[in-house]
């Protein structure tokens, strides 16, 4: 397990975040499926308990630059639903919405009375986004980390050198051997690249890898 904590990582450390993936994980309920936020290139690793391989999973765990992300508790959640509910104007669609709540299965009821309110949905969206965001911060706060912004830059293609052929020749050869790979090695095969990728933090990361989704998402950046 990563023994990276509030104590072990250096105190106000700037972490570089890929804000839509982050909040991805952190809103994360599926069973046996973890998220690692790796420190040095804020790529976030998501390890598939049934199909990624031991060696691929140890190598994360162990690595101090990884930290494990834990998803929003279920209670914190139900929070979120009893704040919203004041915020509600219309008096009817309030008590539907406190009726809702009463008893199991009050997430599903809750999500139900809104969908037939398209504008209560728009803002209960809004509404949880800004839980999500104000929950992250709180995170990297207790960690004594600082989240930035991902700063993408697009290649100057003049500047950049040309691509060898071997480089081209082994990228597919791996396109072919993945045609081959049943769908459990295929996601062994992506947890490891993912992780090699977050591993050379003094790549550049292209502007068009899953890091880019960063700068749509400014309005979660503080």
């Amino acid at each position: 397990m990563s023994h990276t904590t509030a104590k072990s990582a250096a105190p106000g450390r700037r972490v570089p975040v890929d804000w839509i993936a982050l909040a991805n994980a952190f809103d994360n309920i599926a069973r046996g499926v973890r998220h690692f936020l790796h420190l040095d290139t804020g790529a976030v690793l998501r390890l598939n308990e049934r199909l990624v391989d031991p060696a691929t999973r140890a190598r994360i765990e162990e690595d101090p630059g990884c930290v494990l992300i834990e998803a929003i508790a279920a209670r914190d959640q139900y929070q979120w639903l009893e704040a919203f509910i004041p915020t509600v104007e219309d008096l009817e669609f309030r008590l539907a919405l406190l009726h809702s709540m009463q008893g199991p299965g009050s997430f599903r009821r809750f999500k139900a009375a809104l969908s037939a309110r398209p504008e209560q949905l728009r803002r209960w969206r809004a509404f949880r986004q800004e839980q999500i965001r104000v929950a992250i911060l709180r995170w990297f706060r207790a960690r004594g980390l600082t989240p930035v912004a991902l700063e993408l830059s697009s290649p100057d293609a003049r500047s950049e050198p040309p691509r060898s052929r071997a480089i081209d020749s082994a990228r597919q050869q791996l396109y072919s051997a993945a045609d081959n790979l049943s769908p459990q090695d295929l996601q062994a095969l992506t947890s490891l690249a993912e992780y090699l990728r977050a591993a050379r933090s003094t790549l550049r990361i292209p502007a068009d890898s899953s890091m880019g989704h960063a700068a749509r998402a400014v309005r979660l950046v503080p």
